[in-house]
Order: C-alpha cells, then sequence, then structure tokens
C-alpha cells in the first residue's frame, strides 16, 4: 500500500478555523478592526484592498501589549487613515480620468 506524501505518521491535515483571528477580542477591538471594511461600500475593489489592509493591521494592533488608550487611538488612526487613503486614491483616479 502506497503512503502519502508525509509518510504515515503525518497527522490529517486541520480545517483552519477563519474567525480565529477575532476571537479573544473586546467588543471596541471588534468594532474597529472591523470599520475599515466599511470603504468596500463606497469603494469598490479599490476600497475593498484598502478596507482588508485597514483590518489587518487592526488585527495586529488589537493584539498588541500597549495600553488601552493608545490602542484606540492607534486603531481610530488606521479607521480614519482606511478612509482618507480611499478618498485620496480615488481623487487621484478622477482628476487622471477627467
Amino acid at each position: 500500500m502506497e503512503q502519502p506524501l508525509g509518510g504515515k505518521d503525518q497527522e490529517p491535515v486541520a480545517k483552519r478555523d477563519r474567525f480565529a483571528q477575532f476571537r479573544g477580542l473586546r467588543w471596541w477591538q471588534l468594532v474597529l478592526s472591523l470599520l475599515p471594511i466599511g470603504v468596500i461600500a463606497i469603494g469598490g475593489l479599490i476600497g475593498g484592498a484598502i478596507g482588508a489592509i485597514g483590518l489587518i493591521v487592526n488585527l495586529w494592533l488589537a493584539r498588541r501589549p500597549i495600553g488601552t488608550a493608545l490602542k484606540v487611538v492607534a486603531m481610530a488612526g488606521v479607521v480614519v487613515g482606511s478612509y482618507a487613503f480611499y478618498l485620496i486614491i480615488a481623487g487621484v483616479i478622477y482628476a487622471l480620468t477627467h
């Protein structure tokens, strides 16, 4: 009988939990982490990409061992920065095409 590429001692691959990165966050961390995704509603693909980057950065900040006040300010800055960056990109694209 043939062995799988990893050998007979290899354990089956576990299914990845898509929501694991959100577990353990406080409610306000979850809200601030998800707010950048709102750019997708006004920005389509470009907004979605910028929102996804903002989400990833906010999840990273939420897990950092820094003070709560600094964490709130930093995460809110990422939210505002995501929307501002989208508006700048959209303005540049509009100026180049009109």
